[in-house]
Order: C-alpha cells, then structure tokens, then sequence
C-alpha cells in the first residue's frame, strides 16, 4: 500500500525555510505576486541568505514561486484560469486515487479514514470557530483527504494527487476571504466517508467531483 507519508523531519535550515515560506504561501500569509527580497525574508524568517534562495528555488519547482529574470523572485500570481485549471487536475487526478484505493483499502486504512473523519467531524460541528480552530481545521480537512486515497497504489499519482491538492487549496484559502460560506462541507464530508466505508466507489467518485467543483466555483466567484 502507497500511503502517502508525513513529510521527514526538518534536518536543514534550507528544508525549514522551504516548508516555513511554502505554508505561508498556501495559507495567504504571502500574498500573490508579492516581491520576495531576500533581505525582508530574512527579517521574517530568520534564516541566511544561502537557505532562503535554496528554499526559493525549489518552491519555483512547485509553481509557488515565480522568478522574474534579473528582479528575483515574487510569489506566483493567481487567476480565475489558473484556479479553473487546477481544479480540473486536482479533481482528475483525486477521482483515479480514490478509485484505486478503496478497493484496496485494509483495516489499517479504515482506521485511519475514521480518525481522520472524527476528529474533522468535531471541528465543523462548531458553529463559531475561532482562528485556532480555522486553522486546525485546514490540519483535519487535509488529513481526512489524504486518509480517503491513502491505499492507492500509485506512488506517482499520490505525488500529483499532492502537488495539485496544495495548490487548490491555496486558491480556496484565498477565496475565502472574500465569499461568504454557502455550503454545508460537513455533509459533504459525512458522504464522502459513508461512502468510502461502504466501498461504494461510484459513490465516493461522483462526491469527490462534486465536492472539488463546488469549491472551484466558489474560488472563481470568490476572485
């Protein structure tokens, strides 16, 4: 089985400074487009000059960061087409790891999908969630996902699956800015884990379509 695994301790100043400015890229903390000098990230951060650009480099590898020729780099813009996009892969490549594992899920997968499930069922039962609990939500939402596909058998697609994932989710932190929550996620959730439960693969692709649309129009009307 190809779960997907917790990323491997921090052993580099170069891995902290990459994990630190990639979060705060997804989570909106950097905005889009922003001038990344590496003078103000240090000041922000903490680290040297050889780690940040380190760290830059291969946030340009994940499309997190842009380099602009002789300007350096600034955070990847964002549009309406991009988020489109993204939303199209992300639900492409999330439909092909959950038809592949649940099949092949075991007991160890079901355990993990009910953890997952009921430690998010809890935080979205909360009618007014403070910003620790928004935060920790963003922590449940993604590992009760990745608990849905954690018995695909493709070690590449889980990659892909990842890669996408984060970028989406960059575009739906961003919109949540600026929409109001129409949706009720957690029936969303609660379906899609019935289904995964009771092996019902058809059920758990049209879900996962839907719920992955849903949030790619919102960020689109969001932008």
């Amino acid at each position: 089985m190809s779960a997907p695994q917790a990323e491997p301790p921090e052993k580099t100043n170069a891995e902290r400074a990459y994990r630190r400015i990639r979060d705060d890229i997804v989570a909106g903390a950097l905005s889009p487009s922003e001038k990344m000098k590496i003078e103000m990230l240090r000041g922000r951060y903490g680290f040297g000059a050889a780690p940040l650009r380190e760290a830059l480099a291969r946030l340009s590898g994940d499309h997190l960061v842009e380099l602009q020729g002789q300007r350096g780099f600034i955070v990847a813009p964002i549009s309406a087409k991009d988020a489109e996009e993204i939303g199209d892969l992300r639900k492409l490549l999330e439909v092909e790891a959950l038809r592949q594992s649940i099949p092949a899920g075991d007991v160890a997968w079901e355990e993990r999908l009910i953890t997952t499930y009921h430690r998010l069922e809890r935080l979205e039962r909360d009618k007014n969630p403070s910003e620790a609990d928004l935060y920790q939500w963003e922590v449940r939402n993604t590992e009760f996902h990745d608990a849905t596909v954690a018995a695909c058998t493709s070690g590449w697609l889980l990659r892909m699956r990842q890669h996408m994932y984060r970028q989406h989710e960059r575009y739906r932190r961003f919109s949540r800015k600026n929409t109001a929550r129409e949706r009720d996620i957690h029936d969303e959730h609660r379906a899609l884990f019935d289904a995964a439960m009771e092996r019902d693969v058809d059920e758990a692709i049209r879900i996962i379509s839907s719920h992955v649309q849903r949030t790619t129009d919102t960020v689109i009307a969001g932008m």
